[in-house]
């Protein structure tokens, strides 16, 4: 019983050293001479070594793992300093072709600070294209919204349009002397020129040939031609739609229209006087060259309407004069007529008074049923024209009822339509 107990409590002790410290498996466990020959003694013995041998091969095992570990982290640590290391290059080498590398390449290139590239305002205009784009997205993204939100309000901000791209195009020309503004916002947002609805404004830039700078330039020993414009002072007050101009090749002030000062400008032979219209084409941008552009075609529908109008009206009076013309040829025919009967009758004592009575009323109810023929006639006249009109005003609008720029409501005041620009 006493031995069983040693023997237990001796195992025990074994254990716990297993399982307890590291155990230095180096060391060899012998038994006292009393229990070598115990077999209990001898298969605890076995197991206890057996037991060693497994904690020195899971210790060398986690050892071994821990090593690899250690040497996977310095790998990874490695690899991802070389991809770090290769991106850079590879945003080196990109990032001459980067937009903002071209842009700034093209604002540190310009000849002067003062002078602009051809190149600059297109450069500058997709940039704050890209700007509004990249505020878009951020705002997205501080209002929680996800990545696919943020990228369509990018895609959104940041687009340009076809009728924005035309009007930054003809802006941008403008800008760099290569047309004339009050020209290019005659064109439509798809860059056609409707000829029947602004020919007359394309044609006031040449209404007078003297205004022309290409043919004063052309013709410097015309001095008639320059004189005849030429007799104002710098407080000359201008008729409406004119503006005044000091003519720098002339030294002399010049009443003309913006038309022609926008020539001269352009041309550097004048500087405007009294209005600043000219000088601050160069500050508006693309929004506000749409803004001018629809105005324009408001301006010129309105202009057409009007006309239409005028002509109808004209037209109006000019039947009315026709048929009061003929009422009133009528009435002296009639009366005329009359005074003839009158004069044959006179002392006829052949011819009754019934039948004189008869004779007289024949010629009035012929002169009558004259007259009645006359104002059917002048009835279908103004109602046919008041149809051609209709019609007419009814083909222009029509030709603007899908037009989203601008819309074209009746007034009732006028009454006529009338086209304005569109709030949407």
């Amino acid at each position: 019983m006493i031995l069983g107990i040693s023997i237990l409590f001796g195992l025990f002790f074994n254990i716990n050293s297993i399982f307890g410290d590291s155990v230095d498996t180096s060391e060899q466990i012998t038994l006292s001479k009393d229990l070598q020959n115990n077999s209990v003694a001898q298969d605890i013995l076995k197991k206890i070594e057996k037991s060693k041998r497994w904690i020195a091969q899971i210790e060398q095992r986690n050892f071994e793992e821990s090593e690899r570990q250690k040497e996977l982290e310095e790998k990874r640590t490695e690899v991802l300093q070389i991809l770090e290391q290769d991106l850079k290059k590879w945003e080196d080498l990109w990032e001459y072709s980067t937009f903002d590398k071209i842009l700034e390449r093209a604002l540190e290139n310009s000849p002067a600070k003062d002078t602009a590239s051809i190149y600059d305002h297109p450069l500058k205009f997709t940039a704050s294209k890209i700007n509004a784009g990249r505020e878009a997205l951020q705002n997205v993204l501080l209002q929680g919204g996800g990545p696919e939100e943020a990228r369509a309000a990018f895609a959104k901000a940041a687009k340009i349009t076809r009728a924005e791209m035309i009007s930054a195009n003809s802006l941008f020309n403008i800008i760099h002397y290569n047309a004339y503004y009050n020209q290019q916002i005659l064109f439509d947002s798809d860059g056609n020129f409707n000829l029947e609805l602004s020919g007359k404004e394309l044609r006031k830039y040449y209404q007078d040939y003297r205004a022309n700078p290409e043919y004063l330039q052309a013709n410097p020993f015309d001095k008639i031609s320059w004189k005849d414009l030429g007799k104002n002072n710098p407080s000359t007050k201008c008729r409406q739609e004119h503006v005044l101009v000091y003519r720098t090749t002339a030294d002399d002030y010049v009443c003309t229209t913006e038309y022609t000062a926008e020539m001269w400008k352009r041309h550097n032979m004048g500087i405007l006087v009294t209005d600043t219209f000219l000088e601050s084409k160069d500050s508006k941008d693309v929004q506000q060259f749409q803004q001018d552009r629809i105005f324009k075609k408001v301006k010129n529908i309105n202009t057409k309407i009007q006309s239409l109008q005028e002509h109808y009206e004209k037209k109006l009076d000019d039947t009315k004069r026709k048929y009061d013309s003929l009422f009133f040829i009528m009435n002296i025919d009639k009366k005329t007529e009359e005074k003839k009967l009158f004069g044959k009758l006179i002392g006829n004592h052949s011819i009754s008074k019934e039948q004189m009575s008869n004779q007289i009323t024949n010629i009035r109810e012929k002169y009558a049923q004259l007259e009645q023929n006359t104002t059917d006639e002048k009835s279908r006249v103004l109602e046919i024209l008041k149809l051609q009109h209709t019609t007419s005003v009814n083909n222009l609008v029509k030709d603007y009822e899908s037009d989203s720029e601008l819309k074209i409501t009746w007034n009732q005041s006028n009454p006529i339509f009338e086209a304005e620009m569109s709030l949407s």
